[in-house]
């Protein structure tokens, strides 16, 4: 569900964090349905779309909002800026009346974020993948980059959805990028990340990970 808000634009929660209920622009279905496609056009298949696309990603805003309104009667542009405002992962961002996933592209493309300068990242993974990882490295077999996580917790939770027994790998952030490894920061959780080679990883003992719960 989108609402908005007169004072602090687009929220998806009951209320606005200033107390108003706000104006509803998507219920929870139409939040879904437009969600798959938008995500789909910015991350995998614009050209099944009619959509052009930039090296960096971007795709312009007005052409996305006639594409969906033609999927979808009800959908228009001021719905993918309520879309891509309110998400709560910041998976998009929206530049000189153009938009772009930040992350989980399947597409060959080169993002532009800043770079990251944390001595040490985290990715979570099942215990085989982890002992996999460990000997060929960290690469994704699906996606552009590697996602890694900013925070040992924030990875363990993410593999806690895949797995009954996450593991966390640590990486070596650091000397990985110095070594010529390229990382960006695309917000407070998430870091993506060429291929990083197995000498830069190793596994995080359970009891160094601050566990938060889903």
């Amino acid at each position: 569900m989108i609402k908005r808000c007169p004072q602090h634009g687009f929220f998806r929660e009951e209320h606005c964090e200033c107390g108003l209920a706000g104006q509803l622009i998507l219920d929870e279905a139409r939040t879904e349905q437009l969600g798959r496609l938008v995500a789909g056009g910015l991350r995998h298949f614009p050209l099944d779309l009619g959509l052009e696309m930039d090296s960096r990603g971007w795709i312009d805003l007005s052409k996305l909002g006639e594409v969906v309104q033609k999927r979808h009667r009800w959908a228009n542009k001021e719905m993918v800026i309520a879309l891509a405002q309110s998400d709560p992962k910041q998976r998009y961002e929206i530049s000189n009346q153009r938009i772009r996933a930040r992350y989980g592209h399947s597409m060959d493309i080169e993002l532009d974020h800043p770079e990251c300068h944390l001595p040490r990242l985290y990715y979570g993974a099942s215990e085989e993948e982890a002992d996999r990882i460990l000997e060929i490295g960290l690469k994704s077999a699906s996606q552009r980059y590697v996602h890694l996580s900013t925070t040992p917790n924030k990875a363990w939770d993410v593999a806690g959805y895949r797995t009954g027994n996450p593991k966390v790998i640590q990486v070596d952030a650091a000397p990985a990028r110095e070594a010529g490894v390229k990382m960006m920061t695309v917000n407070d959780d998430i870091v993506i990340s060429e291929m990083i080679p197995a000498r830069f990883l190793c596994i995080l003992a359970s009891k160094d990970i601050p566990k938060t719960g889903k």
